[in-house]
C-alpha cells in the first residue's frame, strides 16, 4: 500500500490565491473580473440597439481569449437580518419594535420561499503557460512532459502574468464603459470568498472568510511532490518531552555591616592658633584668666562677671 495520504487538495486544480490571481496547477494564470448587470428589457428600442452595437464592437476588438462566467445563487440577507434584529433590540418604542420585527419576519419568509436568487456577472482573462514562458520548444516533443508551474519561481509567474493581464483589463474596463457597465478587477480575499462558496453551497451560507493574510497556512493548496505532502503520518507518534527549566543556586551574601558615626578630623593646627595658646601660657603663668581670642571681622562677646562671694558669718 503506498504511502502517500490522499486528501482533498489532490482533486482541486488551483494552485494558488495570490496577489488578486488564480493560479492553476497546470500553469495558467487567470485575472477575474466582476461586472455590474442592467435590465436591458426596460431600455428603450434605440437604446438597446445602441448597447447591442457597443457589445459587438467589444467582441471585435478581442485579440485574447476570455471566459464569461454568471453565477447564480441564494440571496444571502443575513447579514440585513442582524442588522434589523440588533435596531429592535435598541429601539426603546413598544410600537417601533413590533413594527421592525413583523418586518425582519417578513424578508426572512420571502427569502426563503420565493428562493431569491443573486446573479453575479464574471469575465476571466487568463494567460496560458506558453505566454509565461514555462513551455519550452523541447517539452512538446513525443515522450516529454511540460514542467509543471512549481519549477518555477511564483513571484516570477506573478511578475509575466501581471505584466500579460493588466493591459488585457483595462482593455476591457474602457469597453465596458462603452456600453454603460462598470467593472473591476476581483481581489485575492473576493476570489477566495468566491471559490469557497462554490466548494461549499450549504455551509458557506451566513458566513464569511477571514482576510487571508491573517492565515497560518493556505486555504487551497496544491498537492505537491514534496516533504510536506507525501511523508506518512505515524500512527503512534513518539510523545515529545520537554526538559524542565533549571533555576540557578546563588550563594547567600553575608550581610553588610551597619555604617558607624564618623570621627570628625581634628582641626588643622594654624599658625593664629599656636600664637593664641603661647599667649595663654604665659597669662596662666602670671596667675591671670586666660584670654578668649577675637573672632575675625567681630567683637568678643561681653562675658559677666560672676558676683563676689561673701565672706561666711
Amino acid at each position: 500500500m503506498p504511502d502517500t495520504v490522499t486528501t482533498t487538495q489532490s482533486f482541486l486544480d488551483i494552485y494558488d490565491i495570490t496577489n488578486d490571481l488564480l493560479l492553476m496547477k497546470d500553469g495558467t494564470t487567470s485575472l477575474i473580473m466582476v461586472v455590474d448587470a442592467m435590465n436591458f428589457g426596460l431600455l428603450a428600442e434605440a437604446e438597446q440597439d445602441a448597447i447591442m452595437y457597443a457589445y459587438a464592437g467589444l467582441l471585435n476588438s478581442l485579440n485574447y481569449p476570455i471566459q464569461i462566467v454568471i453565477n447564480s445563487r441564494t440571496k444571502d440577507v443575513t447579514a440585513y437580518l442582524k442588522l434589523l434584529e440588533q435596531q429592535e433590540s435598541e429601539t426603546t418604542s413598544a410600537v417601533m419594535q413590533n413594527r421592525i420585527r413583523k418586518y425582519r419576519e417578513f424578508v426572512g419568509n420571502l427569502i426563503h420561499d420565493r428562493n431569491v436568487l443573486d446573479k453575479k456577472f464574471y469575465v476571466v482573462i487568463p494567460a496560458s503557460p506558453i505566454e509565461l514562458g514555462m513551455i519550452t520548444p523541447s517539452s512538446v516533443l513525443p515522450g516529454k512532459h511540460s514542467p509543471g508551474i512549481e519549477s518555477m519561481e511564483r513571484s516570477v509567474i506573478i511578475e509575466k502574468a501581471v505584466q500579460l493581464l493588466e493591459p488585457k483589463r483595462d482593455h476591457l474596463s474602457a469597453q465596458f464603459a462603452r456600453i454603460g457597465l462598470f467593472s473591476r478587477q476581483l481581489t485575492t480575499q473576493e476570489i477566495i470568498q468566491l471559490f469557497y462558496i462554490k466548494y461549499n453551497p450549504e455551509a458557506a451560507e451566513g458566513q464569511h472568510i477571514a482576510e487571508s493574510s491573517s492565515y497560518s497556512a493556505p486555504l487551497v493548496r496544491a498537492r505537491i511532490q514534496g516533504e510536506h505532502m507525501d511523508t506518512p503520518i505515524p500512527t503512534n507518534p513518539t510523545p515529545v518531552v520537554t526538559p524542565e527549566p533549571t533555576v540557578p543556586v546563588v550563594p547567600p551574601v553575608a550581610p553588610m555591616p551597619a555604617p558607624t558615626a564618623a570621627t570628625p578630623a581634628p582641626a588643622p593646627i594654624t599658625e593664629e592658633s599656636a600664637m593664641q595658646a603661647d599667649l595663654n601660657a604665659t597669662v596662666q603663668a602670671m596667675g591671670e584668666a586666660p584670654i578668649t581670642p577675637i573672632p575675625p571681622g567681630g567683637v568678643p562677646a561681653a562675658t559677666t562677671p560672676a558676683p563676689p562671694q561673701l565672706p561666711e558669718i
